[in-house]
């Protein structure tokens, strides 16, 4: 079996679920356990020829006496290894040996999930990354997540005069294309299916399609091609460029569950669930609601949008019980306009330039909600 590239030292069976969380946090299936002493470690990275990007020790009790034995693993590691400690000792001497050492971070037990992995998944590049992330996502298939991020990308440019790139990252049926019309020989393809070029500026501002009032998009291949696996590293990288010059990053991504799916959830810093009043959707919702628990997010950075509500069809799941069984409110919900979203589709225009409609002033309440909790939060 293939080495994992995240390396947990562990010193009781019982710290492996913690670490299974991480790991999936940052996209991986699973990670790779030693049982003992960063020396263990150590001699099983020479063994083995294993290059881990990333190392969670737990050290229980020890602090001083653990640090001869860090040095021999770091002997072992590539210098953008990143490393975090976990233990029980509280002493600012020992946190500062710690630091001078290179380790990102030390951490209390019990494991804190979502600070190790934002530690772990810290952005490596250069340049100060100030733009916010929306992910957005369908509880279900067909729910309209693709809708709603185009739209509220637009009307975050529009109408908040925000620098923004919607990128679709709907690999093998993206729209967002066909839906302004946008002609262009580049798209994520370029990323997806070459990741042994990395990332770098210049391939980035060759995906860009400019489209107009401050957004920019970047879409997916016109031709329907087996999913490319995919390095979590590489879309983090991307994304992270995209961050260094945008003040949104708007994520359409597909309703699949997969290892960078999992990690574009995972350094997000909102995300959107678009869900209908539907046994499917509610099924599907709740368990992503749940995963994401799982995974150390924070539930003040998810928005749940209910789509097409208010049908001629008596819809099958009741608001209150819809947020009775997710545990959380629903915060905006949009009506089933079909007529707008046919003349948007038919003009080939986001909703907002169709005219006033009851459903773009929704959708600007989305807008509006992202635009000040950025604000509140010290952000653009």
């Amino acid at each position: 079996m293939e080495l994992s590239p995240v390396l947990a030292i562990v010193t009781h069976p019982s710290e492996t679920e913690s670490i299974t969380w991480v790991t999936r946090a940052l996209g991986y299936q699973r990670a790779e356990i030693v049982q003992g002493t960063p020396l263990d470690a150590a001699r099983h990275i020479n063994e083995m020829r294993y290059n881990p990007k990333y190392i969670i020790v737990f050290i229980g009790d020890r602090k001083h006496d653990v640090l001869a034995e860090l040095d021999a693993l770091a002997e072992q590691c590539d210098s953008h290894t990143r490393v975090v400690v976990i233990g029980n000792a509280n002493d600012i001497s020992f946190y500062r040996s710690l630091r001078d050492r290179g380790i990102v971070e030390y951490f209390n037990y019990p494991l804190p999930v979502d600070e190790v992995r934002n530690a772990l998944f810290q952005n490596n590049i250069s340049g100060e990354c100030v733009g916010k992330v929306i992910s957005f996502i369908g509880g279900g298939a067909g729910d309209g997540s693709s809708m709603v991020a185009l739209n509220t990308a637009y009307l975050l440019a529009r109408n908040h005069k925000k620098r923004v790139v919607l990128v679709d990252l709907d690999y093998q049926f993206g729209m967002v294309a066909r839906q302004l019309e946008l002609q262009t020989s580049y798209s994520i393809k370029e990323i997806f299916d070459h990741p042994e070029r990395g990332v770098d500026g210049t391939l980035v501002e060759r995906m860009v399609v400019h489209y107009r009032d401050g957004m920019d998009v970047i879409v997916s291949p016109t031709q329907l091609n087996f999913m490319p696996s995919l390095e979590p590293e590489i879309i983090r990288d991307f994304v992270g460029h995209l961050s260094a010059k945008y003040d949104y990053v708007v994520l359409d991504i597909p309703h699949s569950w997969n290892p960078w799916v999992s990690s574009v959830i995972s350094f997000s810093d909102h995300i959107v669930l678009v869900a209908q009043l539907l046994l499917k959707s509610i099924t599907h919702s709740s368990r992503l609601l749940a995963l994401w628990g799982d995974l150390g997010l924070s539930e003040k950075t998810i928005s749940v949008v209910v789509n097409r509500s208010g049908s001629r069809y008596k819809e099958a799941v009741h608001p209150k019980d819809f947020e009775r069984i997710l545990g959380r409110p629903i915060g905006f919900y949009l009506p089933n306009d079909i007529k707008t979203i046919c003349h948007s589709e038919n003009k080939g225009v986001p909703i907002a330039d169709v005219g006033k409609t009851f459903l773009g002033s929704e959708l600007e309440k989305i807008a509006r909600s992202i635009a000040e909790d950025a604000h509140l939060n010290g952000g653009v």
